[in-house]
């Protein structure tokens, strides 16, 4: 139910806490004999209050432990009662196929690890008062890590007495101590209780309740109680408040088959590439992250393409190339694209560094000629490009340091040159920009399908910029829109906007990625807007004249770490 592996000092923080609250272990435990109690609080929230928590907590078990991953119901029974009766009426939901709510690994080495997935029958426990059940649910428990730590399934029971009393049972499908995957107490069940004003936690054993009452207030048992209260506390406080989740998840691909793929590539990948990493960055970040990106991509491209034949992905600022690894290896087609190589390049297998390429992005608007004049067969549009030289003027010129070196390119020649890329793909091209910095506001203008998540915030010159709010865009996307004006939540509020003004119906999803610049931006369907041209939205952001120049210049900078 919880994460208990913690560093010291947060041990000591939780011990510390924990004293605060009153110990019951010495006293006989409401819920029966062979229940031990461990903490009680007097709390300010209500049974209603208490049952809405819990009833979200029963659902998203990760709340409570960072090592789970989620959890699949297979059994859901929902009761009911008329005033007066004790007879329920029962809205019964059954998994139609249990065994199907599953994973798999891929790899071997690491294979899935698990225990009696084949039971899915209710679990019942012995209590004292006279409780009966609201909630009697089976689900299973998904590790983040199922290759180290059990996929198991458990029991969960919300049952209310005739005096407003709340009781959450937790059962894991197991039959001695030694069974206890490592995210759970090494117990039979596990009791939370709201009654009269008071919270409490109590333990049914596997043995003895001495054994519990002896235990030490640092001891992960008691550690792992403190914590699941303290949890059911905070989120019955929440409900209180009235609190609402800032940002939904999971409007695009659902998050169970989001998860699974993601379990199945880190199985695949995440070991191999951790531990051949070649850049001065934390490669479990990166690889877990361009590893979740990759999962989400493969669910998404599976609803909108029937098949992976008919569509090519390029990777703008693709970086350390490791998405395009990932693509690739699972049977995509595709090119990334960055200013600079990376170190990383070299490790991936031939068929993927002949992917990837070391070229600027100099969109085609810049350098071909409009299209009202391309009548007369001009190829570009004439312009020449000074690119400032970082070089020591010559002594003999007579120049000063106000004088500057410049390079001078012709619209032709970078058209022609192979260190350029137009970002002229087939129509079959969906982009990708994955924290893509300077790119981040062309990728929607390209005119192809796309997927960007907003990095670092620049403008079409590839300057710097804070772009200010803007309110429309937020409200219409108001389950994933931020609340703040921060210079992110605007970079994304803005490339939104200029993405919907060219003609893209914008759909936003917040990844489950390791970053907190998380938002997804996704276009691949017309909206029922009048679009405006590219030449219109350019002006409209005040020019893009130095994107040449500014770009040019990357090539010649080292590059970022992500």
């Amino acid at each position: 139910m919880t994460d208990t592996q913690a560093s010291p000092r947060r041990n000591t923080e939780a011990t510390l806490s924990a004293r605060e609250i009153p110990n019951i272990r010495d006293k006989p435990s409401v819920l029966g004999p062979e229940w031990c109690g461990i903490f009680e609080m007097p709390v300010t929230f209500e049974a209603a209050h208490f049952e809405q928590a819990m009833s979200n907590l029963l659902k998203n078990p990760n709340i409570n432990s960072t090592v789970i991953l989620r959890a699949d119901v297979l059994k859901n029974y929902r009761y009911t009662y008329t005033e007066g009766s004790d007879e329920p009426f029962l809205d019964k939901y059954i998994a139609e196929d249990p065994e199907a709510i599953s994973i798999g690994s891929d790899n071997p080495e690491e294979p899935i690890r698990s225990r009696y997935l084949d039971d899915i029958e209710i679990k019942s426990v012995p209590i004292s008062k006279a409780f009966r059940p609201k909630v009697e649910m089976v689900r299973r428990i998904i590790p983040r890590n199922p290759s180290k730590d059990y996929v198991i399934n458990q029991t969960c029971l919300m049952m209310e007495d005739s005096e407003d009393s709340i009781l959450i049972v937790y059962t894991p499908h197991i039959s001695k101590p030694e069974e206890t995957p490592f995210y759970l107490p090494p117990v039979r069940s596990i009791g939370l209780l709201y009654s009269h004003g008071n919270l409490s936690i109590h333990y049914l054993p596997f043995g003895s309740l001495e054994e519990l009452r002896t235990m030490k207030p640092i001891e992960r048992p008691i550690r792992i109680a403190y914590r699941l209260m303290s949890t059911a506390q905070r989120h019955s406080d929440g409900v209180v408040k009235g609190y609402e989740k800032r940002v939904n998840h999971d409007l695009i691909v659902s998050k169970v088959a989001f998860q699974d793929r993601y379990i199945s590539l880190k199985q695949k990948y995440a070991k191999a590439l951790v531990d051949d990493w070649r850049e001065n960055t934390d490669p479990r970040k990166h690889v877990f992250e361009d590893i979740a990106i990759a999962a989400f991509l493969i669910e998404f491209w599976s609803k909108i393409y029937p098949d992976k034949e008919l569509f090519e992905f390029r990777d703008l600022g693709c970086g350390n190339g490791l998405l395009v690894y990932l693509l690739t290896m699972e049977g995509y087609t595709g090119v990334g694209i960055d200013a600079r190589a990376r170190k990383s390049w070299k490790m991936y297998p031939p068929e993927v560094q002949s992917k990837l390429k070391e070229q600027v992005i100099i969109p085609s608007v810049l350098l071909r000629p409009h299209p009202a004049a391309r009548a007369h067969y001009f190829s570009d549009n004439g312009r020449v490009f000074r690119v400032p030289v970082d070089k020591k003027l010559p002594d003999d010129l007579g120049l000063t340091e106000k004088h500057q070196l410049v390079e001078l390119f012709t619209a032709g020649d970078l058209l022609s040159s192979p260190q350029v890329n137009a970002a002229e793909f087939p129509k079959n091209t969906f982009i990708i920009g994955n924290h893509s910095d300077e790119l981040t506001t062309w990728i929607p203008l390209l005119g192809y399908p796309f997927m960007v998540i907003p990095c670092c915030s620049h403008n079409l010159n590839g300057e710097k910029v804070r772009y200010p709010a803007i309110k429309s865009i937020a409200q219409a996307n108001s389950v994933t829109s931020y609340t703040s004006t921060s210079r992110y939540a605007t970079l994304v509020d803005h490339v939104e906007y200029i993405a919907t003004i060219f003609g893209w119906q914008v759909e936003r999803e917040m990844l489950r990625i390791p970053s907190t610049r998380n938002a997804a931006l996704i276009g691949y369907r017309p909206n029922n807007f009048l679009p405006k041209s590219i030449y219109e939205i350019i002006a409209m952001e005040g020019g893009a004249d130095r994107w040449v120049e500014n770009t040019l210049s990357l090539m010649k900078r080292p590059p970022r770490n992500h």
